[in-house]
């Protein structure tokens, strides 16, 4: 169950007057993340795919590489106990943060070269019919939303506009990793599908599609200075203020199908 009912009393400006009535609200639950038994981390969600979430954040947080390195997961309760592999060691002074390594202008960090180079050297084109696609997916699907107004959603999008995971979410964070895991989960190959939310691009967004190899992240809404430096520096294509036939496009446009047309004809001209 993702709504309940909660009696509200609503002003109407119009009418001049108070209404009495019930409203639909999104749930908000608890789960705490033990990891080789110690706790990492407490997260607020909506109560659905909460192994899609775990295994989502275990990725986009680099803790994990793929499924496979997770030998157990048990729930139980608000907790849920996840084993690691015996090739995957973690220490908590591992976990990856971007946030003032290179947006300054600095060089990328050694381990993460590799991401960079894989991401840029991917040349998928998506059309300008399949972004579009996408956000309408988010506005169609997100029943929760509609209902409460009180979620956020994600989709994973292949080249041909089909929906390959979908989500939605209190936390827009909670959103995107419940789609990768998802994703995961089913085998699907992250460097042949865009992303879309409907949260900000800062640069925690940004950096979970990195992480993953994925090629465009689309958003309704905006994104901030230090979400675009990201993108720019991994070569990660970001379009933001996606809605109804419009979208801004802010790094690597050249994933766009008639965007990367339009260049190549103009070079013949």
């Amino acid at each position: 169950m993702m709504l309940f009912e909660y009696e509200i009393l609503r002003f109407n400006k119009l009418e001049g007057d108070f209404t009495i009535l019930k409203d639909a609200i999104a749930i908000e639950e608890e789960t705490n993340l033990y990891i080789d038994g110690k706790l990492y981390a407490t997260f607020h969600h909506s109560p659905s795919q909460i192994k899609e979430l775990v295994i989502g954040f275990l990725l986009t947080e680099g803790i994990i590489d793929r499924l496979g390195d997770v030998c157990k997961m048990e729930f139980s309760g608000k907790n849920v106990h996840v084993e690691l592999s015996g090739k995957k060691s973690f220490k908590v002074t591992e976990k990856y943060r971007l946030i003032t390594t290179f947006c300054g202008g600095s060089r990328l960090p050694p381990h993460m070269l590799k991401v960079a180079r894989k991401l840029r050297s991917n040349k998928i084109e998506f059309s300008i019919e399949v972004i579009l696609k996408a956000i309408d997916t988010l506005n169609s699907k997100a029943l929760i939303f509609k209902a409460s107004g009180g979620t956020h959603a994600a989709a994973l999008i292949d080249e041909n506009g089909e929906v390959v995971a979908f989500a939605e979410d209190i936390g827009r964070h909670n959103a995107v990793d419940k789609v990768i895991g998802e994703a995961e989960i089913k085998g699907v190959d992250f460097n042949r599908v865009l992303l879309a939310s409907t949260g900000r691009l800062t640069s925690e967004i940004v950096i979970k599609a990195v992480r993953m190899g994925i090629p465009i992240l689309i958003s309704m809404s905006a994104p901030t200075d230090m979400g675009v430096k990201i993108a720019e520096a991994f070569g990660l294509t970001l379009i933001g203020f996606a809605r109804g036939k419009r979208f801004n496009i802010y790094t690597s446009p050249n994933r766009v199908k008639e965007w990367n047309q339009r260049s190549i004809n103009n070079r013949n001209l």
